[in-house]
């Protein structure tokens, strides 16, 4: 893999991780919508173990 493309991957790889760990600990805001309260819902339950993928996606990456 160039380098320089190796670069990119894991350079938007920690950009998505970034986001990622910003929100992990917000609160589900009551919205009295409940599909909005859902998808936030989800989007927390989602949000650990896609962390964990992004992070072995970064060490595979890393060994190419």
């Amino acid at each position: 893999m160039a380098a320089n493309m190796k670069q990119q991957v894991l350079q938007e790889i920690d950009s998505r991780l970034k986001r990622l760990e910003e929100h992990q600990n917000d609160r589900i805001r009551i919205t009295g919508n409940q599909y909005e309260e859902l998808n936030q819902a989800l989007s927390k339950v989602i949000g650990v173990p896609l962390i964990e993928e992004l992070r072995d996606l970064k060490s595979f990456v890393q060994t190419l």
